[in-house]
């Protein structure tokens, strides 16, 4: 098996494509939400991967086949020196940006349809069942990730942007 090293540099060169991929879908209003969303989400979760696989406590085999982790990762993110300098200061707002990046982060990983399909269906790739209906993706509107438009999701942006461009 490939070092840790190499895994880590694998998911961050691939997180910052799927960044870019992200950046361009989310400039085309005529593209549904849940493109962006699904590029969004993959950005996310390999990020955190590469971030994690650097840590050696981490079970290395488990973080290669779970879709989970990208709000763990931000909490430590948000607690590194680099962000702690950047809100010296500024404690109230930097608390407030960890709670907004807390439920953000939660919903981006729920996108991925191997998450929680059972108890939030809604995901970016799949239609899903709602009683008696079938929801697709490209016709959802995501209302619980409309925070992304506001200024704290877009500081949220900014700081997943940081998180990609610093690794």
């Amino acid at each position: 098996m490939p070092a840790r090293e190499a895994w880590a540099v694998g998911f961050a060169v691939q997180s910052r494509s799927d960044w870019q991929v992200y950046g361009r879908l989310a400039a085309d209003q005529q593209m549904p939400a849940c493109h962006e969303l699904h590029y969004l989400q993959m950005a996310c979760e390999k990020i955190a991967k590469a971030y994690r696989c650097r840590d050696t406590s981490a079970d290395l085999e488990d973080l290669l086949k779970r879709h989970v982790g990208f709000a763990k990762f931000m909490g430590s993110f948000l607690a590194s020196p680099t962000i702690k300098d950047a809100y010296r200061g500024r404690d109230a707002q930097l608390r407030e940006v960890s709670k907004l990046t807390r439920s953000l982060a939660r919903e981006i990983e729920k996108l991925a349809p191997a998450v929680d399909r059972a108890g939030s269906p809604e995901n970016a790739e799949y239609p899903w069942e709602a009683g008696d209906e079938v929801i697709t993706p490209c016709e959802y509107s995501y209302p619980q990730l409309s925070l992304l438009t506001s200024p704290g999701g877009r500081t949220f942006l900014k700081l997943l942007a940081r998180a990609i461009q610093e690794f």
